[in-house]
């Protein structure tokens, strides 16, 4: 496995590859521990390609897909329709608004691989912070980081039969280096919440209509084997909740709530400081969905049910259940584009922590996180 970074005369990061078969004589030792490394390096470049690190186009800022918070993860990403939390921000800015207290949010997530030697590490770290008015403002960092990429020379020769005849041409299956890839992204989000009373002219009651807004400015970096691009991002959102408790006249009945989320509206751009200022431009994403909250015994008790549709590349369903316990317990399932999902959350005091399975053609994956309620 022979691996090449370049940037071309256009500025565009380029990584080439060849797989070659150059001797069918019994491995040694050295060259068994070369082969392995070679396809632990495969499937670290099958990452990337997943991740979107080292590609143009519809790949850029691709690491921003991968998700945040273990609840939302839990139920197949099917989240822009709900709020309350401090990882709102990222599934859709308008549900910071009914953040109730200051969070404090963080989670770790190897990224293939085991906990102890991953390919790749995915960290977020947040606070979200209510203000007067039933609105609220939060400040969040997300990271990707992939370290140990060998870099491999270009094959000598010009075929398989030239190595073949010319022992000299062979590789060695050493790396003549290694490079990391790194990739980061602030937000900072601000949420409002709009209710009004809608009079149906009937039984002389009122319906509470509740229409929250949100904003996400973001600014992204990726640094990779020297080169560096950079970009600023916006994000809009919206939610619509209306309480049946107030159209039927029966405290039985929960919340429905439709959600919309925008992304990247001004078509971010990655420069990249290349020759030429290569641009990476970032197609704008809708985000749509429903949600129905139910609640049971006066509270105490919790049912979400979502589903979720995003257009970015192909039309992808996500769809979501989780049960609350007391308040203090969740359970989790959801379908995240077919694939399952589940997890669960437990909430001591002030700390709560969620376990997200997610799974996934290359191997499951596995998100813990947690926050910090001060109330």
């Amino acid at each position: 496995m022979i691996m090449n970074l370049t940037a071309s005369g256009s500025g565009r990061i380029q990584m080439s590859s060849s797989l070659q078969i150059e001797d069918p004589k019994p491995l040694s030792a050295g060259r068994f521990n070369a082969l392995r490394g070679c396809r632990t390096f495969l499937a670290t470049l099958l990452f990337l390609m997943l991740a979107g690190t080292l590609r143009a186009g519809r790949y850029a800022n691709s690491f921003l897909e991968i998700g945040v918070g273990a609840r939302a993860l839990g139920m197949g990403g099917a989240f822009g329709s709900l709020g309350g939390d401090g990882i709102s921000f990222y599934w859709n800015p308008a549900g910071l608004s009914t953040v109730a207290a200051t969070q404090i949010s963080a989670m770790y997530g190897p990224q293939f691989g085991t906990l102890r030697n991953p390919l790749g590490n995915y960290h977020y770290l947040g606070l979200a912070q209510p203000l007067p008015g039933r609105a609220a403002v939060s400040i969040n960092w997300i990271r990707l980081a992939v370290d140990d990429i060998p870099v491999y020379p270009e094959l000598q020769g010009n075929s398989y039969y030239d190595r073949l005849r010319d022992r000299n041409l062979r590789p060695s299956g050493e790396p003549d280096g290694y490079l990391s890839d790194v990739e980061d992204a602030f937000f900072l989000s601000f949420s409002k919440m709009n209710q009004w009373k809608l009079d149906l002219g009937w039984q002389f009651h009122r319906v509470r209509f509740e229409m929250p807004f949100g904003v996400n400015l973001k600014w992204m970096r990726q640094s990779v084997g020297g080169y560096t691009a950079t970009g600023l991002g916006l994000d809009l959102g919206a939610q619509f909740r209306l309480h049946l408790e107030d159209f039927f006249l029966n405290d039985r009945f929960g919340i429905l709530s439709m959600g919309l989320h925008l992304q990247d509206v001004t078509r971010t751009s990655m420069t990249w400081n290349t020759e030429h200022r290569r641009q990476e431009t970032v197609p704008v994403n809708v985000k749509w969905g429903l949600a129905y909250t139910q609640p049971f015994q006066r509270g105490r008790h919790l049912l979400n049910l979502v589903w979720e549709r995003d257009f970015r590349w192909l039309t992808r369903d996500h769809l979501g259940m989780e049960y609350v316990g007391f308040r203090r317990f969740s359970l989790r399932l959801g379908l995240d584009d077919g694939k399952i999902c589940t997890g669960f959350g437990i909430r001591v005091w002030l700390l709560c922590v969620d376990y997200a399975f997610i799974s996934h053609e290359l191997d499951n994956l596995h998100r813990v996180s947690c926050a910090i309620l001060l109330d």
